[in-house]
């Protein structure tokens, strides 16, 4: 029978690794390159930290497709007496809460990513503009749909000191990722003709 994991927490992790993942050309092929002489050092920079987010965010989708079975799993927990409820209840937290854990740190990844392909659009191999561009939209789209699933997960378990501050950092992130990706459609409509 399917099941529902992975969902959409590992599908925005994927897409943020992929975002990495052009990061990471575009920042060799602007290393490679002698007319980019004066950021050849920032670029490499940028191809090592677009490694390391790639390999951090599959793995979250990995982690993420693992809460998500937790949750199925307390679903199925047997619910007919009080303390069949209250155990059933008390695992199902748990889970959006380890849920609720990577999909922030997918969003710290991705705000990251979105980051980098700004400085690459701005600085960049100019003729890899398309490219960098691309891992800021896919890096902006994977931080909306990580902070989203931060908020439903947290919204289920309700409001505690902890979630109330994940909240107001992971708006604070998905800010920032969506300023990028303005900035990145601004080098856009000045550059592209």
């Amino acid at each position: 029978m399917p099941t529902a994991a992975a969902a959409g927490g590992a599908a925005a992790a994927v897409s943020g690794a992929l975002a990495a993942a052009v990061v990471e050309m575009v920042a060799g092929m602007t290393g490679a390159r002698e007319k980019y002489a004066a950021v050849h050092r920032r670029a490499a920079e940028a191809r090592e930290q677009g490694t390391a987010l790639r390999e951090e965010l599959l793995g979250l989708a990995r982690e993420d497709a693992e809460a998500f079975a937790g949750f199925e799993r307390a679903l199925a927990m047997p619910r007919g007496t009080e303390a069949e409820r209250a155990s059933r209840g008390e695992a199902k937290r748990a889970a959006l809460r380890e849920g609720a854990r990577v999909q922030f740190a997918v969003l710290e990844g991705t705000a990251d990513v979105a980051a980098l392909a700004e400085w690459l659009t701005a600085e960049g191999l100019a003729t890899a503009m398309g490219d960098s561009s691309t891992a800021g939209f896919l890096a902006a789209g994977a931080a909306r749909s990580a902070y989203w699933a931060v908020r439903s997960n947290l919204g289920e378990i309700g409001a505690d000191l902890d979630a109330r501050e994940w909240l107001a950092e992971g708006l604070k992130l998905l800010e920032r990722a969506e300023a990028a990706e303005g900035r990145i459609r601004q080098l856009l409509n000045e550059r592209v003709r």
